[in-house]
């Protein structure tokens, strides 16, 4: 009985020890694993929040550089926009450009893990509806980002695919119009043409242009009679990395200007007796004051250059024609402006020695007169032309820009836009050899019978 007792005892005792133990744990802070708030994954809020947490890491600016001190609403207001962006590619490149209002200061950057090339565009200010904007990739890029983490500086960022090995970007500023001009190539290659304007010619014959000139009608005989011998510098506008508009079937504008302008010279040559001065004769990028400067040194009677245009509206067509009422002899750029010193390193430097050109106004009055003109000539020519052929067609008449080449030209000029690459109707047309060269022969027309109905300029005085 005693040991019954003690044993019931320290069973009492042991209860009521731990009992009275679990009520002062319960009273201490106890240290335990921090409760997991997401939820499981196949519950719909959990891809939501995935989802916003992804967009937020996508909107943090990619950069290892510090941010720009905010522009003031005043400061912002007088900056240049960022109005657009493009981007095609290959299986070899991409290509982005940024279009701009002005000329802009741009600060590349590179980080690793992932790839990601950006660009920080200081002093700007980003259209509305490109803010925060993304794009999808290609072979080479998962995706093209647009943003402008503070205001005043507009970034983009160009993010690579991890399957693709690709080489540094090559960037430039170009003009007219003004835009930032990014191409990413994959390592080792070279970017191809998407398009051969001669698929049928042997490969050893491709880079030959085998252009068959008709002879002299009764109308070029009587338009050479009364024409003096005129030099005229064609110019094939872009060239090289500089791929001009891109259709949306591949075609290249560098390409096809290349070979309209090519017609276009010999046509002038046979039928005109005009000498011929080409600013381009192959695939390689010509500066465009370079272009001003050839044919002011050649001291030229007429320049005219070939381009085909672009529009984000697949339905804009038509043909136009530009002249300029400006004049501004080439490397006098006012380098107080701030973006002036970066312009200049992006200009080629002018050969040393050249003739200093100047137009009195008399000079600039008459200069602009025979441009405009000129264009008025051209234009009729083209849509009355092609619009035979291509129906459908707008006249979209004669205008003044300020063109570089136009500008830093002192003879009479025009640049015409042929067609609309961007326009898939225009495309299908440009593909044929028979469509280019129409637009090769309407050029010429226009300019002969100008030249037949116009004593001409003087070319711009000259001064060592």
């Amino acid at each position: 009985m005693l040991v019954g007792v003690v044993i019931a005892a320290a069973f009492t005792v042991g209860v009521w020890w731990k009992l009275k133990a679990a009520q002062i744990g319960g009273q201490m802070v106890q240290n335990q694993p921090i409760a997991q708030t997401t939820q499981p994954a196949d519950d719909p809020k959990t891809d939501e929040g995935t989802a916003d947490a992804i967009e937020q890491a996508a909107a943090i600016p990619d950069s290892n550089q510090p941010e720009n001190t905010p522009a003031s609403p005043q400061e912002l207001s007088k900056f240049p926009r960022v109005t657009g962006v493009r981007h095609w590619s290959s299986s070899d490149s991409s290509t982005v450009v940024l279009d701009l209002e002005d000329q802009v200061q741009y600060e590349p950057g590179h980080l690793s893990n992932p790839e990601r090339f950006y660009f920080d565009l200081r002093d700007t200010q980003l259209a509305s509806e490109l803010s925060g904007k993304s794009y999808d990739g290609d072979a080479l890029l998962s995706r093209i980002r647009v943003a402008q983490p503070v205001s005043g500086m507009t970034r983009v960022v160009l993010e690579a695919k991890n399957s693709a090995t690709v080489s540094a970007p090559q960037v430039s500023l170009e003009r007219d119009p003004y835009r930032l001009v990014i191409q990413v190539n994959k390592a080792g290659a070279t970017p191809k043409s998407a398009v051969n304007l001669f698929p049928k010619a042997p490969e050893t014959q491709k880079n030959q242009m085998a252009i068959v000139i008709p002879a002299p009608s009764k109308e070029d005989l009587q338009w050479r009679a009364k024409v003096a011998k005129l030099r005229i510098v064609v110019d094939a506008g872009h060239g090289g990395w500089d791929l001009g508009t891109v259709g949306r079937r591949g075609l290249l504008e560098k390409d096809l200007v290349f070979e309209i302008s090519q017609r276009l010279g010999k046509l002038l040559e046979s039928r005109l007796g005009a000498e011929i001065i080409y600013t381009r004769n192959d695939d390689n990028y010509i500066p465009l004051d370079q272009r001003a400067i050839l044919a002011n040194t050649s001291q030229a009677d007429l320049f005219v250059s070939v381009h085909a245009n672009y529009s984000d509206l697949p339905s804009a067509r038509g043909v136009e024609t530009y002249y300029t009422n400006l004049f501004s002899a080439p490397g006098t750029q006012d380098l107080s402006n701030p973006a002036g010193p970066k312009e200049a390193a992006m200009r080629s430097a002018a050969p040393k020695n050249l003739p200093i050109v100047t137009l009195t106004p008399v000079e600039l009055r008459d200069r602009v007169e025979q441009s405009r003109r000129l264009a008025q000539s051209v234009q009729r020519s083209l849509y009355g032309t092609l619009s035979m052929q291509n129906s459908g067609l707008r006249d979209r008449g004669i205008k003044e820009a300020g063109f570089v080449v136009l500008t830093e030209s002192a003879m009479p000029g025009i640049l015409a836009e042929v067609s609309f690459v961007s326009s898939p109707a225009d495309e299908q047309k440009l593909r044929s050899d028979g469509y280019r060269e129409q637009i090769a022969e309407a050029l010429y027309r226009g300019i002969a019978r100008y030249a037949a109905s116009s004593k001409g300029v003087k070319m711009a005085s000259a001064a060592k």
